[in-house]
């Protein structure tokens, strides 16, 4: 959530920025309500003081020995005030409520850095990573490897859940096996602690990484007993709200942990939209990595994200591009995004694998999560920041497409070889040692 403050502090810059992130301030209807907050608070300081008065000239009509009618007279007035006191306070708790409600649906600005943008198309370009493979064949899309193999069943995936689910057999399901340890592992290299969460959350939770109530109609709900669960999305939700409504030590920060489930996604404006193969799914898993910081060193801690992301693509030897993500295209809670594409040459394009953001402290404000300041002894809101490393899918549909041979079979790269110590996967979809 953004700063109040600083908001009305600098409103034709926040105004601007919201514009530019896709988001139309009603800017009449937001000073009206401040104001009234402000007035409505002001009335109530104005009449708790009177009361606070009259309760001090109770106590002295009583320790003078005042007439009874006198005392009765005043107490009546106190209460009366107390009424009008209380009738303001709730008044005050509903507008702060709408403000509240109204501001949960604000995005986070960007940073001064981040580039102006539509969309996707005017992202911009940071560097080339690796070298792109060549091909002495046309290269095959990683479904219908998959499906010549004989290790890929996206029927069977409809037959038992609908669109977008895959069953994945044999090699495939230990080519996935061994991606998912490798990326685990390298995060732990990477200066990750690991932590195993809950893969559903409440309502309040993911208000509290900005999922809800925004995109609510892009999550998997489920209802027991009349409790509402939210199915992840991301292992972010969880993870960033393990300190929710909590205050750190700023000697314990930055904090780094890493974390790796199943993510659940509706994917409601994606229709049409990567229908084949398993680009796009409503369940898949991922490695997430999820920082703590204080608010100094978001940036230094930003860079060692994106290092770690850069770190796993080296390690399989793919070919890749960073991108710095433009304003039409940043996420709802980032103020500045870096995402890494991977080359596809089945695609013949570059396609999103990790990407890694700079929340700030706009996060922790929504989840409440500070940390004690040494140095000013004050409670400040931590900065976090969080980036895919990587999604299991994801990497394994670079591995095959850029691995494949000409003869349909694909190589096991070296990196994958602790975990599954065969040379490739032959045409017929059979591990060779």
């Amino acid at each position: 959530m953004l700063d109040l403050k600083k908001m009305l502090d600098n409103l034709n810059e926040y105004k601007t920025k919201l514009k530019n992130k896709n988001f139309d301030l009603d800017e009449k209807y937001f000073i009206d309500l401040t104001n009234e907050i402000a007035k409505i608070k002001k009335e109530c300081q104005e009449l708790q003081s009177q009361h606070n008065k009259g309760s001090s000239k109770i106590g002295e009509l009583v320790y003078k020995k005042a007439d009874k009618s006198e005392i009765e007279a005043v107490k009546q007035e106190m209460t009366a005030l107390a009424e009008k006191v209380k009738q303001l306070e709730d008044a005050l708790r509903n507008k702060e409520k709408e403000l509240n409600n109204y501001m949960m649906y604000m995005p986070n600005i960007y940073d001064d850095t981040t580039p102006i943008g539509k969309d996707d198309s005017e992202n911009e370009v940071v560097n080339y990573y690796g070298k792109k493979p060549e091909f002495d064949f046309t290269p095959k899309e990683h479904y219908e490897l998959g499906e010549n193999m004989g290790i890929l069943d996206f029927e069977c995936g409809a037959k038992l859940a609908g669109a977008r689910f895959t069953v994945m057999k044999n090699a495939a399901s230990r080519l996935e096996m061994a991606v998912k340890n490798f990326l685990f592992e390298t995060a732990i290299e990477n200066g990750f602690t690991p932590v195993s969460v809950p893969f559903m959350v409440t309502r309040n939770i993911a208000e509290g990484t900005g999922q809800l109530p925004k995109f609510e109609e892009d999550m998997f709900k489920t209802t027991n007993d009349g409790k509402e669960l939210f199915l992840i999305p991301t292992a972010e939700v969880p993870v960033t709200n393990i300190y929710n409504n909590q205050i750190l030590n700023e000697t314990d920060l930055p904090i780094n942990y890493c974390s790796l489930t199943p993510c659940y996604r509706v994917e409601a404006g994606s229709a049409g939209r990567d229908v084949k193969g398993m680009f796009r799914q409503h369940q898949f898993e991922k490695v997430e990595m999820v920082k703590f910081c204080a608010k100094d060193k978001s940036w230094e801690e930003f860079e060692k994200l994106t290092a770690s992301a850069k770190r796993v693509l080296d390690k399989l030897n793919l070919h890749y591009r960073e991108v710095k993500l433009c304003t039409g295209d940043l996420g709802f809670g980032a103020c500045h995004c870096h995402d890494f594409e991977v080359w596809l040459p089945g695609q013949n394009k570059y396609r999103e694998i990790s990407s890694c953001s700079n929340y700030l402290d706009f996060q922790a404000r929504r989840a409440n999560i500070r940390y004690r300041c040494k140095e000013t002894k004050k409670n400040e809101y931590v900065c976090t920041l969080n980036g895919s490393a990587m999604p299991i899918g994801r990497t394994m549909i670079a591995i095959m497409e850029n691995y494949q041979q000409k003869d349909g079979s694909i190589l096991i790269p070296d990196a994958l070889k602790k975990w599954l110590p065969y040379s490739k996967i032959d045409a017929k979809g059979n591990l060779v040692e």
